[in-house]
This record gives C-alpha cells, structure tokens and sequence, in this order.
C-alpha cells in the first residue's frame, strides 16, 4: 500500500537568525515572505521545502542601499 501523498510545502527561512516562516502550499508566497524578511532585517533568505532543504536559486538578498 502506498503512503498517502503529502502536498508540498515550502517556508521562508533565514540562516543569520533564528527566524523561519510559517507553511505555504505555493512556492511564490514562501517567497514573499523571504522578500519582507530580507528587506525588513537586512538578512539573505531563502525558501526551503517541507523536508528542510533550500530550494535551488531562492536565494534573496537584501535590496543594494546606494541604488
């Protein structure tokens, strides 16, 4: 019997601090959530899956201050 299939969640999370986002089942409001993160504490972020691992190019870094 196969295991009932677990939708994907994904999470923002932040590896300078201790902050991790809550669960989202779209990819896209994971990554909002980074976004206001990075831009609110000037931290990198990324989006994780439900397993724990970053996603591959989720990579979001806080907006350049000069610019």
């Amino acid at each position: 019997m196969a295991p009932p299939k677990t939708p994907v969640r994904y999470r923002a999370r932040c590896p300078a601090c201790p902050w991790t986002g809550r669960e989202y089942t779209r990819y896209s409001q994971a990554e909002d959530a980074a976004r206001d993160h990075a831009k609110r504490t000037v931290h990198d972020t990324h989006v994780i899956d439900h397993y724990g691992l970053r996603i591959t190019g989720s990579t979001i870094r806080p907006a350049d201050e000069r610019s």
